[in-house]
């Protein structure tokens, strides 16, 4: 997954911005990735009431409570990502979609 680049400030609502990006969760220690659709993340922590659009990337990390597969340890990143097979073509495309 190729990371955008987002400020200490981003949230997971920053999605709309990137069409068809996914939210990344990396571990800290190994480096092992897996990409999730934010809307489903979001709605899982509206359904906990612990967030929701607003809620700080690092916050959406620190609520990841299984060990990694690769190390098993408990230290987790989270990031939008694009996911390696969307094109810069299909990435336009969706932008497009989105504002119109």
């Amino acid at each position: 997954m190729r990371a955008i680049p987002l400020g200490p400030e981003a949230s997971i609502g920053d999605f709309a911005r990137y069409p068809g990006c996914r939210l990344a969760v990396t571990c800290a220690m190994c480096g092992w990735s897996k990409g999730y659709n934010p809307e489903r993340i979001i709605r899982r922590l509206r359904e906990l009431k612990a967030g929701g659009y607003t809620t700080p990337l690092d916050v959406v990390a620190r609520r990841v409570q299984w060990p990694c597969p690769g190390c098993h340890r408990l230290k987790w990143r989270a990031n939008l990502a694009w996911p390696p097979e969307l094109t810069e073509a299909e990435a336009r495309r969706l932008a497009a979609r989105a504002r119109n």
